[in-house]
């Protein structure tokens, strides 16, 4: 049997909509898979990103079936379902990381002269994936089996095969690594960034300091723009890189952009378009940043060709055949946000993403200024409580739970928190003491 080589492609159509496809080893659409996509997945509304994300989990899937000479559909039909010990293998092979797996291997063979001074490998570790990576694999797996067990056995009308079902699907969830979502939480907690350095990454972003690793002056100030976009306004990159010009607007005392879901739109060349993944909203803009916005509009996006054909704001300058396309995200990834890490080490720590933290943690630091001045009854200031800051915030991120911003604030509250215990208790008793003499606060 051959060696199993499949790949994921998205086919877009006249309508725009994509639509993501995995081919086997003869170029043709994998049946199965095919069928899950159309019949399933897309009548969830997903979007065309987290239908290729199914896909190349199941690859993985796929790929060990066939290392067991398995098929499960059959077995399926045949009312044999996923034994524990079944389970447990698919789950370490889920949780491998395949391609530096592939790359040791590549390794192992290059190394074919033995030293003896080197130290014997008592142990062959294999490289895996981190723990959500591994949870997203076995959830997309068992979205996927419990949909085949169901096809195979469609036409057997029988509640014990149904029960068997349901109990593979239950066995399987249950053995999904514990704790998916801590990661996330670590990694705000976990980075806590310096203003100081974060202020340093605008200034060199800026479109005119020497520092600017890029060398053509729209370029530079188109790079500009989008940096002030994800700091000012806290949207995902998928976000800012579906902004419209349509979608604005520049002048007057209203001054704003949406933020709109584009999936599937016509206009959009891109096979991986990159698309809002929160809710739509208007966000007001500040005087200057609509002044950068028109100025990149007006001075340097009117005069690239091909951008007058669709109406998305960030586009290619440099010349060739993409030149006025809207922005991928793998130019953006890959090109882009690593030549601004290259101007210095320290810009390692930056991840365009943190600019969305960093944006809760200066909106937390607004809200206690806010408060400390309603407090001391000055003019043009009232009290925001924590509903109507959740709120406040729940609407700028787009999020479409109150209940989703709540790791931002226990990002504050941890850094209040840490602030109050480096206080000494007697610093901090002899300030309350100095307060009451002054009758600012009443037992």
């Amino acid at each position: 049997m051959g060696m199993l080589r499949m790949i994921v492609k998205t086919i877009q159509f006249q309508n725009g909509e994509r639509y993501p496809v995995l081919l086997g080893n003869d170029g043709f659409p994998h049946p199965h898979t095919t069928l899950w996509v159309t019949s399933k997945l897309r009548s969830e509304t997903l979007t065309a990103q987290t239908i290729t994300n199914k896909l190349n989990h199941i690859k993985h899937f796929l790929e060990w079936q066939q290392e067991k000479q398995r098929d499960l559909y059959t077995e399926f039909q045949r009312g044999r379902f996923l034994t524990d010990l079944d389970i447990k293998e698919l789950k370490n092979y889920l949780a491998v990381h395949i391609p530096l797996k592939k790359h040791s291997k590549k390794v192992d063979k290059k190394n074919k002269v033995i030293s003896l001074n080197l130290a014997p490998k008592l142990i062959d570790v294999t490289p895996s994936v981190g723990r959500n990576h591994h949870y997203n694999r076995m959830t997309s797996v068992i979205e996927y089996l419990d949909f085949l067990a169901k096809l195979a056995s469609q036409h057997v009308n029988s509640s014990s095969i149904t029960n068997k079902v349901e109990k593979m699907e239950k066995r399987f969830k249950k053995s999904r690594p514990k704790g998916k979502g801590k990661k996330v939480k670590d990694e705000v907690n976990g980075k806590n960034i310096p203003k100081e350095l974060i202020q340093e990454f605008m200034e060199v972003a800026h479109y005119d300091n020497p520092k600017n690793p890029f060398k053509v002056e729209s370029v530079r100030y188109r790079n500009h723009l989008m940096f002030r976009l994800l700091k000012k306004l806290a949207i995902r990159r998928g976000e800012l890189l579906s902004l419209k010009i349509t979608h604005m607007v520049l002048h007057g005392s209203k001054k704003c952009v949406w933020v709109k879901r584009t999936h599937d739109d016509k206009s959009d060349t891109r096979n991986k378009q990159p698309v809002a993944k929160t809710k739509e909203r208007m966000l007001r803009i500040d005087d200057e940043t609509a002044k950068v916005l028109n100025t990149y509009i007006d001075k340097y996006r009117s005069k690239v060709p091909n951008a007058n054909k669709h109406p998305y704001l960030l586009v290619v300058h440099r010349k060739g055949e993409t030149q006025g396309d809207p922005i991928s995200t793998s130019t953006f990834d890959n090109t882009i946000v690593p030549m601004m890490k290259k101007v210095d080490d320290k810009f390692s720590l930056i991840h365009p993403h943190y600019l969305r933290h960093y944006w809760n943690k200066e909106f937390s630091e607004k809200i206690d200024a806010n408060n400390e001045l309603a407090a001391s009854n000055i003019e043009g200031y009232t009290h925001i409580d924590s509903g109507s800051e959740a709120k406040m915030r729940m609407h700028h991120m787009g999020h479409s739970s109150e209940t989703s911003g709540d790791i931002y604030n226990q990002r504050h509250i941890a850094k209040k928190a840490n602030e109050v215990s480096l206080t000494e208790q007697e610093e901090l008793k002899e300030k309350v003491d100095q307060m009451r003499k002054t009758g600012g606060c009443h037992e």
